[in-house]
Parts: structure tokens; sequence; C-alpha cells
């Protein structure tokens, strides 16, 4: 083959082809639009939240809700304390099945606790609890089972 037919045989070869499977030419494309979707977003399906503009991750593993800590400390004002951190006991850890630390819905909400009553209350970190309560963990939590194998 000389040089200079390789394009001309290119579209001649696609047009056949074109002309002899369109349907299967068009069902491959549609086939690799909704792979690409899929293994683009459905691992992200029901993890991440979004509050103030700030990324928050959620994990749903064995009926528990874990978030983890850096997305927290983010978030949260003042700043979290070590101490406060180690008092969560099992409530705080390795998040299963991923690398990150993090905490359970109940040690989030006892963290937020002395920040959203009493006398030093911050209005930020009350709306971001009833963010949490009212928004995020509430959909977290029904999301469908095959989403939630997903989520792993």
């Amino acid at each position: 083959m000389r040089s200079g037919y390789g394009p001309i045989g290119l579209l001649l070869v696609s047009m056949i082809w074109g002309r002899l499977f369109p349907r299967e030419i068009i069902s491959l494309f549609s086939f690799i639009k909704r792979e690409a979707y899929s293994s683009a977003l459905m691992h992200w399906h029901g993890k991440y939240y979004s509050f103030d503009g700030r990324q928050i991750r959620f994990y749903l593993i064995a009926r528990t809700v874990w978030i983890p800590i850096t997305d927290i400390e983010r978030i949260v004002e003042p700043k979290l304390e070590k101490h406060e951190i180690e008092a969560l006991g099992f409530q705080y850890g390795k998040i299963p099945e991923q690398r990150a630390m993090g905490v359970t819905e109940g040690g989030l909400l006892q963290l937020l606790k002395p920040r959203t009553e009493g006398g030093h209350t911050n209005y930020k970190m009350i709306r971001f609890k009833r963010w949490l309560l009212a928004s995020a963990l509430v959909n977290v939590k029904r999301l469908p089972k095959s989403a939630i194998k997903n989520i792993h």
C-alpha cells in the first residue's frame, strides 16, 4: 500500500461498515456512553454531599454511616481537639473497607453537641446539624440496595 491511500481507504471502509451495520454502530456508541457514565458516577452515587461549598463524604457500611474525619475538620468550628476525638471511643476509627479514619453518625452528633447547645453556640454549626439531620443523613440511609452495594 502506497502512502496517501491510507486515509482514503479508511474513509471508504468506514462508509461501507456504516451502511452494513448502522444499528450495531449506534448501539455500540450508546453502550460506550452508558458504561462511561456508570463507571464515572456510580462509584460516587450517594457518597458525596456539599455543605457551604465544602465536600463531605458519607459511607453506608453495614447500616452504619461513616464520615471521614478530614471532611469534618474542614467544617466544624471551633477546631476539633484531640481529646474530643479520643472521647468518642468506638465511634471513631478506620472506616471499614476504606483507608480513611472517620466517625460514625453518632460520633459526629456527639462532636456537634457542645457547638450547637449551650451558651457558646455557633450559627454555622446549628445550620450544619440541621442540614445533616434533615437532608444528608436521611438521603444516605434511604439509598436503594443497588446503590449500597456500589458504595463499598
